[in-house]
């Protein structure tokens, strides 16, 4: 009976032992342990890492992993033979969207020497929308006629901020005439853990040096789920415009959307072509300054009025220049200002403005003058639509020296002096008057009546 319990006990580790070296098990393979599908192939080693997590140690529970762009696999592994066209393969298992986003990777066919140790470097590109969540490495060496398979256990965490640029939206779509305005929108969704406020949205064509940009306030976390009405992940930015200028060369241009979030440590970015086709506004004339109060362009599209009469100003002081912009062209058009002054500090507001066909808007440059520079001065505004420009327009200012604090003083001791004698002088008719109306009523008072 004894010997039957101890049969007993020797058989059930053997059981054990056995289903560690299982092909599907889950514990890691040892020195000697695992064996190949058809029994002629045995691992004398074998060691597997994920993103620098060995994976390889015996532990029923999942090895924790934080979400990354890709998942950087070490396989090191020794055969106990020498085998013909052997390949390793990984694949993350979990991730059912598609077949197209099977998360693989696998190594050429090579020849294996027996006892010799081989290591193979997999990367399997995670997808964005691989959610937070239990997963499972399966790991796969194979000849032509056996495989050996072993699995590993893992918990993928997700990024704590994390956008993804779903599309960029145009219109018009696919082509648009220079000279003409391109809206642009962009779809944002939010992948990460947190919640992302002040997102800044930025679409530009490069090539033709135009921009704009725009901010989203508030973008929830990733399957926000706390009951919330306005619980939303993803969000579309209000449409920017960007103007193509009059003269740009017709062709493909790439159009791209910058999507900066985390209080700007982190941006994501995203790529579209847009084709430009010849416009009916390129001229090559540009505008031309009177020197009274107006400029036309050749073509007549654009009138700037600013006053070139030069103005007086302080040094230190502030001085300003209206500028009135009349687009008279058939469509919307952008305008940049910009001025170059060495004697000051120059400011314009807006310093871009969007006109519409026929229409007038003013901008307002401001001047600073600087401390120590006096007499007649001038600078340059410049005007310009897209990359071109339309006029340079020389502008003067006068700078005077500003009363000193003693000519100051002097003038208020002045006025104060003339006030007090002003004082002494009524003061004196007020006693003056006083007397002679008491020596009157003396007199009154010494005469008798009958």
């Amino acid at each position: 009976m004894k010997n039957a319990i101890k049969l007993n006990v020797i058989v059930g580790v053997l059981m054990i032992l056995l289903a560690g070296f299982s092909i599907t098990g889950q514990a890691a393979c040892t020195s000697g342990c695992g064996s190949f599908s058809g029994g002629q192939i045995s691992l004398e080693k074998l060691s597997v890492e994920a993103n620098d997590v060995d994976l390889s140690t015996s532990s029923s529970e999942p090895k924790q992993l934080t979400k990354t762009d890709e998942l950087d696999v070490l396989i090191v592994f020794k055969l106990n033979k020498s085998v013909n066209d052997v390949q390793v393969r990984a694949e993350l298992t979990g991730y059912d969207k598609s077949d197209k986003e099977k998360v693989t990777d696998e190594t050429d066919n090579f020849d294996v020497a027996a006892g010799s140790v081989y290591d193979k470097r997999l990367k399997l590109e995670l997808p964005i929308r691989l959610d937070q969540g239990n997963y499972a490495l399966k790991v796969r060496i194979e000849t032509r006629e056996e495989t050996f398979t072993q699995t590993f256990p893992l918990f993928i965490e997700g990024e704590e901020h994390l956008l993804e640029i779903r599309d960029i939206v145009l219109s018009p779509e696919s082509e648009v005439k220079a000279g003409r305005a391109l809206l642009a929108s962009v779809r944002i969704k939010n992948r990460g853990e947190r919640q992302e406020e002040d997102v800044k949205v930025k679409v530009s064509i490069p090539a033709l040096g135009i921009s704009a940009s725009d901010f989203v306030d508030e973008l929830d976390e990733e399957d926000c789920n706390d009951n919330r009405s306005d619980c939303d992940d993803s969000t579309t930015s209000e449409e920017l415009f960007l103007r193509i200028p009059d003269c740009a060369e017709p062709g493909d241009y790439t159009v791209r959307a910058d999507v900066e979030f985390d209080d700007g440590d982190e941006e994501v970015s995203r790529t579209t072509q847009i084709t430009v086709a010849e416009g009916d506004l390129c001229s090559g004339g540009k505008s031309a300054s009177s020197g009274a109060s107006s400029a036309k362009p050749a073509a007549g599209r654009t009138v700037i009025a600013v006053s070139q009469e030069p103005n007086t100003v302080n040094a230190g002081g502030t001085t300003s220049y209206p500028v009135i912009i009349t687009n008279e062209g058939s469509t919307s058009r952008s305008y940049s200002l910009s001025a170059d002054a060495s004697f000051a500090d120059a400011a314009i507001t807006p310093n871009v403005l969007v006109i519409g066909a026929g229409e007038s808007k003013t901008a307002t440059v401001t001047i600073t003058a600087k401390p120590g520079i006096l007499g007649s001065q001038q600078f340059t505004l410049t005007v310009k639509s897209g990359d071109e420009v339309l006029q340079q327009i020389p502008l003067k200012a006068n700078v005077i020296a500003p009363a000193s604090t003693f000519g100051r003083a002097k003038k208020l001791l002045e006025v104060g002096v003339i006030v007090v004698l002003a004082l002494i002088i009524i003061l004196a008719l007020i006693i003056g008057f006083n007397k002679l109306r008491g020596n009157d009523e003396d007199k009154g008072e010494g005469q008798s009546y009958y």
